[in-house]
């Protein structure tokens, strides 16, 4: 007993030495489908920090489907942005980044116009009466952006190969001052951060007339944006993105400081601003929800001039575009349809509420430390404790590492515990899979001894029901009972042999029926069926799958019917009553023999409802409880309001049909009720008249010559007490 002991503890030392040492390993090497599953462990914290309310500053001037519909599509002449610039600026907003490209020149200016028209067609146009400054919209939008505090937008290309607009064509565009400080062991970062040789630059009038600021985001293995680069290398000149050269001109500020450490670069300071980035100048953008964080303004309306000036004074505005057809489109971890212009409007509130996440370069050194831990702690508490006690130490050890993740990421710091929760949770499933074993071979015995003669549902009742085999409860159930008509004149016609192939022949599909429909198999009674649903496992909306089965049945006997010919002679038809109540459900019998069944007066009602199917001529009868809990998931023919035999309460009955069948006999279902109103209302001459009529156009129908009799013989005999309740004799 002390060996088997042993060797257990050192079983379980070796593998919790093995799988912590294999999960050092994925975390070194970082397979794409664990690098994705962090990310997104990343985006579940993100709506659970506290952050701060977003900053007043950032605005969005919207190039949305209003504005375009009203000025034209994309892109505008110059001379309307040019206009939109220029009223901004009245308004007084801090600084217009322009999160659009204005790398060609526009070839809608009256000068352009004519050398096209005279390359061309060999037209020579003229203009008369047009002032000097509109001949070119590029000289005029140039000219106001050498009045108004605006950043132009750039992209830069990280492709090699790619050639998008060489850069060393034209002269470089002024970059920004850099004052650089370096901590104790720093590096040089300028190789690590993201170098771009080719560029999509603003035409060199403009460009001469405005800063600029890069557009580029940065998208991860899933294509979502989480982070932004905030400098970017370029010709060995270094250029701010556009959010930060926006701030940069909001306050006034011509430089930037770079501090770097011994891994590259960590913060970027902008006058009392301080941003923590990555080591290649990335900043996380903790993006505080989905679109539509920052006030939006629509550019027809600041063209209009509909929009008052106190909305954006002294803000940083951003003008971009959230129309779909523009394809400025980003999936952010809070939003899949996130405007491109808004990142840039999220990575400056950023800026300015010192909410940027940090991912610290010492991270990898914690994160196999902590994994190392978890390991070594999750061993010696699975090797050396009680079984009772492994889930709850499984459950502490994972909390805790996510509490801890969560509290440094709502302090700025992402240390994903994602590594940590693997560890504990591989150790602690495979020690209790080998601790439970022998249990689960137990288990696997006791159901192969009891699914001889019980469903399988039943078996996983009976096994979870440890000692009471006998153990029931009262559930709300939908019942069915199921017959077939006429079964002894069938009978009658074959053999004993055909009898049993012809009943297995049409109990197997309608057993399948059942299950597929989430019921369980009660018994076979000679050609009757009984079937429940709601137990032993709970089921949403039983009732409508209990009455979906019963016409489905329906309809499925109409196939079967045409081998049974072929094979038998016979058609066979059934009817179906379906009622949901209360009963008690469990196991019953005696101490050598159980069932697992139910009994109560829900199940005498269900059986009473298929015994009225003939008397009636339809396929199926529910109880008006399982109708009304169908809603509207089918529609319903009134049949009759009775007292069945052996009960004092009236029960409404009805014939469940679809509502496409339905539609369909509209106007006989109207007739009908008509009828059967002034039945109910004691007019029995009336009824009897109606009836009469319906059962002269549908003659094949039972329920119309039913009431026609049945009114006939009320209008000779008037009962003194009518109340509309007929009294059921037989059963």
């Amino acid at each position: 007993m002390k060996n088997s002991l042993r060797l257990s503890h050192l079983a379980t030392v070796a593998a919790g030495g093995v799988l912590t040492a294999a999960m050092l390993i994925l975390y070194i090497t970082q397979p794409p489908l664990l690098a994705r599953l962090d990310l997104k462990v990343y985006d579940s914290l993100l709506p659970l920090r506290a952050a701060p309310s977003p900053s007043p500053v950032p605005a969005i001037i919207d190039l949305d489907e209003a504005s375009l519909a009203q000025y034209g599509q994309w892109p505008w002449p110059r001379y309307l942005m040019a206009d939109l610039l220029q009223i901004l600026a009245e308004y007084e907003v801090a600084a217009i980044g322009l999160d659009i490209m204005l790398s060609e020149p526009d070839r809608s200016s009256p000068d352009h116009m004519r050398a096209y028209l005279k390359r061309d067609k060999s037209v020579s146009l003229d203009f008369v009466g047009l002032p000097p400054e509109l001949y070119d919209y590029d000289r005029l939008l140039a000219r106001t952006l050498k009045e108004i505090p605006a950043v132009l937008g750039a992209y830069a290309s990280f492709a090699g190969s790619e050639r998008i607009s060489a850069v060393s064509d034209n002269p470089p565009p002024p970059s920004v001052s850099l004052i650089e400080r370096e901590l104790p062991g720093a590096v040089d970062y300028k190789p690590l951060m993201p170098s771009a040789s080719n560029a999509v630059l603003p035409l060199p009038e403009l460009r001469s007339a405005a800063p600029l600021g890069f557009v580029n985001v940065a998208s991860d293995l899933d294509g979502i944006v989480r982070e932004t680069p905030l400098v970017i290398r370029l010709n060995d000149r270094i250029y701010p993105s556009l959010a930060l050269r926006s701030l940069m001109l909001g306050l006034n500020l011509s430089n930037i400081t770079a501090q770097a450490g011994p891994y590259g670069l960590e913060t970027i300071r902008i006058g009392r601003y301080a941003v923590p980035v990555s080591p290649q100048g990335a900043m996380r953008v903790p993006f505080l929800g989905p679109r539509r964080t920052y006030p939006y303004f629509s550019a027809g309306e600041i063209l209009r001039r509909g929009v008052s000036p106190d909305h954006l004074r002294g803000r940083i505005v951003f003008v971009g575009t959230s129309a779909p057809g523009l394809l400025d489109i980003r999936a952010t971890p809070l939003d899949q349809f996130y405007p491109g212009v808004e990142v840039h409007a999220a990575a400056l509130d950023a800026m300015l509420t010192g909410n940027a996440i940090r991912i610290p370069p010492w991270t990898p050194a914690l994160q196999v430390l902590g994994i190392a831990l978890t390991g070594i702690l999750s061993t010696v508490l699975f090797g050396f404790s009680r079984p009772r006690i492994y889930l709850p130490a499984v459950i502490a050890l994972i909390a805790a590492a996510i509490i801890i993740s969560r509290r440094l990421f709502s302090a700025g710091i992402f240390v994903s515990p994602l590594y940590f929760v693997l560890t504990a949770a591989m150790l602690g499933a495979f020690l209790l899979l080998l601790r439970f074993w022998q249990e689960e071979q137990q288990k696997l015995h006791l159901r192969g001894v009891f699914s001889r003669y019980v469903s399988p549902e039943v078996v996983k009742r009976i096994t979870k029901t440890r000692g009471d085999l006998f153990a029931g409860e009262e559930r709300d159930l939908s019942i069915m009972f199921t017959d077939i008509r006429g079964f002894t004149s069938i009978s009658e016609k074959l053999s004993p042999q055909q009898i049993v192939a012809l009943l297995n022949r049409y109990f197997t599909p309608m057993t399948a029926l059942v299950l597929e429909h989430g019921g369980t198999m009660d018994k076979f009674i000679g050609d009757a069926l009984m079937a429940f649903w709601n137990a032993p496992l709970e089921v949403a909306e039983h009732q409508i799958k209990a009455v979906e089965t019963a016409l489905l049945m329906q309809e499925r006997l109409v196939l079967l019917n045409e081998d049974l010919r072929a094979e038998f002679g016979v058609d066979i038809r059934i009817g179906a009553g379906v009622h949901s109540g209360p009963a008690y459900v469990g196991n019953m019998g005696s101490r050598d023999m159980v069932n697992y069944t139910l009994i109560g007066d829900s199940v005498n009602l269900a059986s009473r409802l298929e015994g009225l199917c003939p008397h009636y001529g339809v396929g199926a009868v529910v109880s008006a409880d399982t109708m009304r809990a169908c809603g509207d998931a089918f529609a319903f023919r009134y049949l009759d309001t009775i007292r069945v035999k052996g009960k004092i309460r009236p029960v409404p009955v009805y014939n469940p049909l679809r509502r496409e069948e339905a539609a369909r006999q509209r106007e006989e279902m109207e007739t009908w009720e008509e009828t059967h109103a002034c039945y109910r209302a004691g007019h029995f001459s009336r009824a009897a008249e109606m009836a009469e009529a319906l059962r002269g156009q549908f003659p094949e129908s039972k329920l119309y010559s039913l009431y026609a009799g049945r009114a006939r013989e009320l209008a000779a005999n008037p009962p003194p007490d009518w109340d509309g309740v007929w009294i059921m004799a037989g059963k």
